[in-house]
Order: C-alpha cells, then structure tokens, then sequence
C-alpha cells in the first residue's frame, strides 16, 4: 500500500471548483481566476465603504478646506476620489498667469483628450471646490 502525501489527503470540498466548457468538458480555475475574483470582492467591498464614508460632513470638511489638512474620513475619500480611472476625469486647468481657472474632463478621444467645461473660478480653492463636487456627483451616480 502506498503511503498517502499532503495532496493525497486535501479535503476535496477545499479544492476550486471546475469551469464547464461548452463542450462539457471540465477545465480547472487557475490561480488568475482566483486573484480576478478577489480583486471583484476588494472592489465591491471599497466602493460600499466609500458610499457610507461619502456623507455630507465629508463635503462640508472638504468645503471649509480645500488643501487640507483632512480629517482621515474626509482624506479617504479625497485620495479615492484622485485615484479613480483618468479617462472621464475632471481637472484643473489654469486659464492664464496667476488664474482665472477652468475645469476640464479627460475623455479619451476627443480633441486633446480633453474637454473643457464652461465653469471658470477666479480663486484655485474654488476650482477645487467645483471639480470635488463634480467627482462626489459622478461618484454617486455610477
């Protein structure tokens, strides 16, 4: 009789579970599967948190203090909110020396890849106000 190994003895009901081929053939979940699934679970779970840390105290904070410094709900949200995808990005840009300043979208495509908004701040605190209230808007729209 041979003698049983680790991988022998496995739980069956610990191992992946087979993808079905359309031929009906099994194929095994990789490791990729794995990682493309916890990544869906660390997404899912972020977005939730930053849906309840997104209140409007946190707009007020924001408000009073555009360039900080942030309490660490307010931060969170700020840092999220400047590490979401380029493409559809609103940012800042300077209208001339020393301002006024206008807020631009990035949109892959377009000419420049950029499109100008027709809102203009004469204060660089304002134009971080507008382009947070419109990040908070497209946030809690998606």
């Amino acid at each position: 009789m041979k003698a049983r190994t680790s991988l022998d003895s496995a739980d069956q009901s610990t191992k992946w579970p087979n993808k079905l081929l359309p031929n009906g053939s099994e194929l095994m979940r990789t490791s990729a599967d794995r990682s493309s699934e916890l990544m869906s679970i660390f997404e899912q779970r972020f977005s939730s948190r930053l849906r309840r840390d997104f209140t409007d105290e946190v707009a007020a904070a924001y408000d009073r203090s555009p360039l900080g410094p942030h309490d660490d709900k307010t931060a969170r949200v700020v840092r999220a909110l400047g590490n979401a995808s380029i493409n559809g990005k609103e940012v800042i840009l300077n209208l001339g020396p020393n301002g006024p300043w206008g807020i631009g979208r990035i949109t892959v495509g377009a000419p420049g890849n950029l499109v100008l908004l027709p809102s203009t701040f004469y204060t660089y605190e304002n134009a971080l106000r507008g382009v947070f209230a419109l990040r908070r808007q497209n946030f809690l729209e998606s």
